[in-house]
Formats: C-alpha cells, sequence, structure tokens
C-alpha cells in the first residue's frame, strides 16, 4: 500500500511539473512584453496592427510634411515590414502589450522623435505626441496573473510531492513511469498552451485591434513549440517502451516464490 502510494504521488509531482512548464511557456509566448526587434517585427506583421499604426502617424504627420496621408500611410507601412523599421516602432509597441495584458497602466504614445525617425524628415518633429487607441483587457490581466501564481504553485507542488514520493519508498519502475506519464502530459499541454490558447481563445476576449498581437507571437515560436513538444513525446514513449520491457523481462527471468517452494519441498520428503 505504501508503495503504491509512492507512485501515484510521483505521478501527481511529475503532472504538476508539467504543468509549471506549460504555463511558464505561455507566459513566454503570450504575456512577456519585449523591446526585441525580433518580436516588434512579428507583432507588425499583423495588418490591422500595422494599419492602425501607419494611419495614426500619417494622419497626424502627411499635413506638416506637405504629402498626402495614404502616400505617408504606405510609406510607414513598407517601413513596418523591414527590420531596421520593426527596431524604430519598437518602444510603443512594446508599451502597447503591456498595457493590453495589464502589466501597465500609462497611456502608449509615439513621440515626435519617433515619428521623425519612423518617416524620416525632421518636420514631423514638431508634431505633437500620438496616442494609440490601446484598452486594458481586463480578462486578459486575470489570466496573467493566474497563469503566473499557478507556474509557481504547481512547481512548488510537484517539488513537494516528488519529495514525499520518495520518502515512501516507490516501487522499481514507478518513477520512470511517472517521467514517462508527465512528459507525455507535457507535449500535449506546450502544443495547448504555447500555440492553441494564443491564436484560439485570447483573441476571442477582445475585438480591439491589438488582441492580433498573441497570434503573431504564438506563430513566431510555433516551430519551437511544436520541437520540444515532439522531444517531450519521443522521450515518453521511449520511457515506457523502456519500463514495460523491463518488467516484462523480470517477470520471465523471476524464480518461483518462495511459499512455491516450500510446498514442493515439503512434497519431496
Amino acid at each position: 500500500m505504501r508503495r503504491s502510494l509512492a507512485g501515484l504521488l510521483l505521478l501527481i509531482s511529475c503532472v504538476m511539473f508539467a504543468v509549471s512548464i506549460s504555463t511558464w511557456w505561455l507566459q513566454q509566448v503570450a504575456f512577456s512584453p519585449s523591446a526585441d526587434t525580433d518580436i516588434t517585427y512579428s507583432i507588425l506583421g499583423d495588418d490591422d496592427i500595422r494599419g492602425e499604426v501607419a494611419t495614426l502617424i500619417a494622419t497626424a504627420d502627411a499635413g506638416e510634411l506637405g504629402t498626402s496621408t495614404a502616400q505617408l500611410k504606405e510609406f510607414i507601412e513598407q517601413i513596418s515590414r523591414l527590420d531596421a523599421g520593426a527596431a524604430l516602432m519598437s518602444g510603443f509597441v512594446s508599451d502597447a502589450h503591456a498595457r493590453l495584458i495589464g502589466d501597465s497602466d500609462e497611456p502608449v504614445r509615439i513621440s515626435a522623435e519617433e515619428q521623425y525617425t519612423i518617416v524620416r524628415d525632421e518636420r514631423a518633429a514638431l508634431s505633437p505626441d500620438i496616442t494609440l487607441p490601446v484598452p486594458e483587457v481586463s480578462s486578459l490581466a486575470l489570466i496573467n496573473t493566474t497563469t503566473w501564481w499557478l507556474m509557481l504553485l504547481t512547481a512548488a507542488g510537484g517539488l513537494l510531492m516528488l519529495v514525499v514520493g520518495f520518502v515512501t519508498r516507490p516501487e522499481r519502475g514507478e518513477f520512470t513511469f511517472a517521467i514517462a506519464v508527465g512528459m507525455g502530459v507535457l507535449a500535449v499541454l506546450l502544443v495547448l498552451f504555447g500555440y492553441l490558447v494564443p491564436i484560439g481563445p485570447l483573441t476571442a476576449l477582445s475585438d480591439t485591434t491589438w488582441m492580433g498581437v498573441f497570434p503573431q507571437l504564438a506563430n513566431r515560436s510555433r516551430n519551437t513549440t511544436l520541437f520540444v513538444a515532439l522531444v517531450c513525446a519521443v522521450i515518453a514513449a521511449a520511457v515506457l517502451l523502456g519500463t514495460s520491457g523491463l518488467r516484462q523481462r523480470r517477470q520471465r527471468s523471476t524464480p518461483l516464490s518462495v511459499g512455491r517452494y516450500r510446498e514442493q519441498h515439503s512434497w519431496s520428503r
């Protein structure tokens, strides 16, 4: 009974670690605003977000530059699809992401200096700051906080269950079986939290243009997510098959039980 309980505790421990790791990955994919150029480039890959940014800047600066809004908008959109152009916009794009998920209460502004560097005309430096209409989505803030605490609590719970499981002396093979199950669960949860949730459920929480951030970030990390999930699934299958093979070899090589030996020995007298 004690050993069976130990195996169950180890199984729960590995599943809790899988939940902790997968929620950490969700945090990294969807809830970690950054001014990194690659991240900004991915976010600006969304047509609606890119169009909104370009329209606001073009509307504010076209008159000052003596050009049409449509022409300036087209130019800004072209700039945003270059790495160098995305780098110029990384500051306010990161601020927009942070406000969207509740990490910041400050309004998102495009300064006159940023407008000047984007449109490449000194006259834009005379324009006032532009405020991006990015709302704070309360449900995203709740998910952000909940997943962060879930990550910590499941990690702590998994560690506690692991220690107790070893103290209660598991049978041979129970720990490897728990690892196999944990890796299998992790493979599924990585795909769920690292890809499927950001491209689906998260985007449905609001109709604001900036919800397009999440599919873009999920697609940016898609290859990594799928590769790690595949590795976890392969490890789970290999460990499970190895554990099953070890049990079968032990059963074939196990001698007669002591009770049966004693019974045969008593008849031979």
